[in-house]
């Protein structure tokens, strides 16, 4: 079997987890606080991987500047909106909106022979089609009330599913350009240790505006044992899967993830088994 899918299965394995966990966390801290730890534990991290392996990875991100730039973007775009619709809707549906709209954008950039590797056919197209038409019908789900989670304002919900299928967007151009790096040479551990600096950046200046708290060190040290587990490792896994696999295929295997992340949110006592949803 490709190495690509059995790192990207894991990933999705472990986002399971990882969205369920962090739709409650998020209700008792502020998620630009939890995405800071993560994204500095990741940049911090893979920036000393980095130093200690093969030289001339310097070189390769001075070529791929672009691509750095682009994907820096696309990353902070999309997790930042992942984790605020992740604490506004039920984590199966928050993670079905973004894996499902970052494959049909895809499909549709490989419709218009915008992105690499070869032209979607006929079938692909038709199944694309479906998918998007499961997206729009479990939109409908959410904001007539009848998904797991409780129930939350109009706008509220409907900035929560905004949100969701913005940040499958914003995530499928960072994973194209971040794919488009490994092409020019960079390291997988190179990528996560760059990619995330506008993501650090972006939470500092939310954090500083909005005058929070970086809160005591015992909540901060579970904060950072939950990104190290949950978030570092296994983007690791993503990105060595992405530098082994094309873009669409990666999104075809994580549209699997809203199944796992279905059965791990009853873990949580604040949701319900929605025969909706499902």
């Amino acid at each position: 079997m490709n190495q690509g899918v059995i790192f990207i299965s894991g990933f999705v394995a472990a986002a399971a987890l990882r969205d369920v966990y962090f739709a409650g966390l998020f209700q008792k801290h502020d998620f630009f606080l939890v995405a800071l730890i993560a994204f500095s534990l990741a940049a911090v991290i893979f920036g000393l991987v980095t130093l200690a392996g093969p030289r001339g990875q310097g070189r390769a991100l001075i070529g791929a500047w672009r691509e750095c730039v682009w994907a820096n973007l696309g990353t902070a775009a999309a997790w930042l909106s992942f984790f605020q619709a992740l604490s506004l809707l039920e984590p199966s549906i928050t993670i079905t909106l973004h894996s499902g709209i970052g494959s049909v954008f895809l499909m549709g950039l490989g419709l218009l022979g915008l992105s690499g590797g070869a032209r979607p056919g006929r079938a692909e197209a038709l199944f694309t089609a479906g998918v998007f038409l499961s997206l729009a019908v479990l939109a409908a789900v959410v904001m007539a009330g009848l998904s797991g989670a409780p129930r939350r304002s109009e706008s509220e919900t409907l900035i929560g599913i905004t949100l969701a299928l913005a940040s499958g967007v914003f995530i499928a151009l960072a994973t194209d350009f971040t794919k488009r790096m490994n092409d020019q040479g960079v390291r997988p551990e190179t990528v996560l240790a760059v990619r995330f600096i506008a993501a650090i950046a972006a939470c500092i200046g939310a954090l500083w505006w909005r005058g929070g708290g970086l809160g005591d060190g015992a909540s901060l040290g579970g904060l950072a044992a939950a990104s190290l587990v949950l978030m570092v490792g296994p983007l690791y896994l993503l990105q060595l899967g992405i530098a082994r696999t094309s873009a669409l295929s990666a999104w075809i295997i994580l549209a699997l993830g809203p199944c796992l992340t279905f059965a791990a949110q009853y873990l949580d006592d604040r949701l319900s088994l929605s025969p909706y949803t499902l």
